[in-house]
């Protein structure tokens, strides 16, 4: 009898993430599952056969993706032949929606059960998706409390395992002192910015630039502040265009959690990103910025008042969004100083990211709890 085999895919830096802890897990739990697809470095590392780093393909937006569609469709009709030719016991999404969905499709059409972990935003836009997520999908993971009752009120039985960054991240508290000096940033520096463009490199062409032109401004008040940039893996230092030996911007590995914990504000891409920072306690602004045909259509379908996970867990605008045109150097400069100087904005702030993750935290270990549920699944096949 030839041992189980799980199919995975996983796209973007956060998703390769996630998906490694999973697969230690269930690695930990049965040495003989075979477990192979598309993903990213981590998950290689984790035990996964990487076939294709689809981390590489992170892309963003309606005009984003459509320029890049041969290359995604070329990919996707390998994960296809996988399923026909391999017959996986089970097929294990990611996140990454407009791809995995339709995967999840045709492993319907297959017979192939599907477990999908950390779900499409569908209570943000795009809701005729539940439709599709019902018929296709046998187990649903969600990691936000809310999720659960949104798609249980939907018909779809889904399952809270906790949210993974509370396993990720340390977040216990360090000494300002030492990390700046392991890090090359004198003990001086003030204000210690973080400053967040994202992972993928059409969000960095479109973000940094205002960060840049920022930055040069804030340093006429304040002459030792300094940047911080956590550096995503596969990116490098000429994805950040316009530098000059002048400017006092400090590069490190991501996620650098420990330096990050020691800044006095970030400015943070929305996503993933802006959930972490909040975690770190550290207040923040949140930026965003595409391709103007994908604002155009965002506008038009996205149904929530806030897009940043931080003010959705709030239930209430905490932190500053800067979408599109209001992404602009004024708006930044006047938020960053309202952080900087007025202490109930700050406060106010650091009190609802307490509340955050204190709600998050429970249960732990989502990794496992995930784990536990695939494995439940795979068995009962």
């Amino acid at each position: 009898m030839r041992h189980k085999t799980i199919m995975c895919v996983a796209g973007e830096t956060s998703g390769d993430m996630h998906a490694a802890r999973v697969i230690e897990a269930l690695r930990f739990k049965n040495k003989k599952l075979i477990i192979f697809g598309m993903g990213g470095p981590l998950m290689k590392k984790a035990g996964m056969d990487v076939r294709h780093d689809l981390t590489r393909h992170a892309l963003i937006g309606f005009w984003e993706v459509l320029k890049h569609y041969p290359a995604i469709k070329g990919l996707f009709k390998e994960c296809e032949g996988w399923l026909w030719k391999e017959k996986p016991e089970l097929l294990v999404l990611v996140d990454f929606p407009g791809f995995n969905l339709r995967l999840a499709e045709s492993a319907h059409r297959l017979g192939v059960p599907v477990c999908y972990y950390i779900a499409p935003k569908v209570w943000a836009w795009n809701e005729k998706r539940v439709g599709t997520m019902k018929k296709v999908i046998q187990k649903l993971l969600v990691i936000f409390p809310f999720e659960k009752t949104f798609f249980r009120n939907k018909g779809i039985k889904a399952v809270y395992v906790g949210n993974p960054l509370i396993e990720e991240m340390d977040l216990r508290a360090v000494n300002r002192e030492a990390v700046l000096r392991k890090n090359g940033i004198s003990a001086s520096a003030f204000p210690l910015i973080s400053a967040m463009p994202g992972s993928r490199r059409g969000e960095i062409e479109k973000i940094f630039p205002l960060y840049l032109e920022a930055s040069r401004i804030l340093r006429k008040t304040f002459p030792d502040a300094a940047f911080v940039i956590p550096k995503p893996q596969g990116l490098e230092f000429n994805n950040y265009k316009g530098l000059t030996p002048g400017d006092s911007f400090f590069f490190v590995e991501a996620p650098a959690y420990d330096l990050r914990k020691v800044c006095d504000a970030a400015w943070v891409k929305s996503g993933t990103s802006t959930l972490e920072t909040a975690l770190l306690k550290v207040p923040m602004v949140v930026v965003y910025k595409v391709a103007a045909l994908t604002g155009f259509l965002a506008k038009r379908f996205i149904k929530i008042q806030n897009v940043s996970l931080v003010n959705l867990l709030a239930d209430r605008t905490v932190v500053k969004e800067l979408l599109q045109e209001k992404a602009d150097l004024k708006n930044l400069l006047e938020e960053t100083l309202a952080l900087l100087e007025n202490k109930t904005v700050r406060m106010n702030q650091i009190k609802a990211f307490e509340k955050i993750r204190k709600n998050i935290s429970k249960p732990p270990h989502a990794s496992v709890n995930v784990a536990k549920e695939i494995l439940a699944l795979l068995n009962s096949k």
